[in-house]
């Protein structure tokens, strides 16, 4: 034994080093080709795949020389190695198998062919990885069945999945209203900012949000960014709420912007929403005012 542990050194050394280079390139490969303008922040995560490629070369490796002297006669199948390793298949089957599980609970969630039952089928069952992806993937879905939006609303633990719900054209008008009426928050009510059937009871509650609504200036910026300019852009917005988040003081750059964009904007609402920002968004409102003929 002790004359092969040299050899066995060098072999670990090379499938930790393969595996480093293995999993570093996955995660350039999918900053490269992700269209995400944040995706670029993953290339901080390629030391750590890289060392959890390497732990697992080395896994590997460790598995195939401890079932390798076991069936060569150097090490009892009993022995600790050998005992060890098999916990280690185990765990690795087990892992397939749920990522095998997700796999395909995610391809039905996104098919837009799925029908509603497959959907609400999918979403009753036990997913152990990755669960929110597929949750995401069923709100998105355009089959989504109006149960299951309401259920996601009901349960109302991930703002972003009842934003997603909010945004969706099945979901039914008492679910929209709950959300309407729910916690103010940008992730929560994005989506619903968004909606062809907003009515104007549901644009007044988001509109009139204040400072005072939130416990931080950085919440109430992104609720102006997220929510409030989605609903400056909605049609259905009616003209007096616009007229309102027109005459904001102090809007946030996407409101302004928003606003100034509208084409139920006015030339007086597109001068002021242009003061507002700073030099790139005065540029743009003399662009817009000059394309209105302002």
């Amino acid at each position: 034994m002790t004359a092969v542990q040299p050899s066995r050194r060098r072999i670990y050394v090379l499938v930790a080093v393969a595996g480093f280079l293995l999993a570093a390139a996955w995660v350039l490969y999918a900053v490269v080709t992700s269209t995400s303008s944040t995706a670029v922040v993953g290339l901080i995560f390629v030391p750590f795949y890289g060392l959890g490629g390497a732990v697992l070369g080395c896994a590997v490796a460790y598995v195939g020389f401890a079932l390798s002297d076991a069936h060569a006669g150097r090490r009892a199948w009993h022995s600790a190695p050998v005992l060890f390793s098999g916990l280690l298949l185990a765990a690795a089957a087990l892992f397939g198998s749920a990522l095998l599980q997700q796999r395909h609970a995610l391809a039905v969630a996104s098919d837009p062919r799925a029908t509603p039952e497959m959907l609400v089928e999918i979403s009753r069952s036990w997913i152990p990885l990755w669960r929110k992806n597929v949750d995401i993937a069923l709100v998105k879905n355009p089959a989504a069945p109006a149960a299951l939006l309401t259920a996601v609303v009901e349960d109302g633990r991930d703002g972003y999945l009842v934003s997603l719900a909010g945004a969706h054209p099945n979901t039914p008008l008492p679910v929209l209203e709950r959300i309407a009426a729910g916690p103010l928050g940008y992730e929560r009510m994005s989506g619903l900012a968004t909606h062809p059937r907003i009515t104007p009871a549901m644009a007044e509650r988001l509109a009139n949000a204040g400072r005072g609504d939130f416990g931080a200036d950085v919440e109430y910026k992104l609720y102006q960014t997220y929510v409030l300019a989605a609903l400056a852009r909605n049609p259905a917005t009616p003209q007096d709420v616009f007229d309102r988040l027109a005459a904001r003081e102090a809007p946030e750059y996407f409101l302004a912007l928003a606003v100034l964009r509208s084409p139920r904007a006015s030339c007086g609402q597109m001068a002021r929403a242009g003061s507002t920002g700073g030099e790139v968004l005065h540029a743009t409102a003399l662009s817009e005012l000059k394309r209105r003929g302002c």
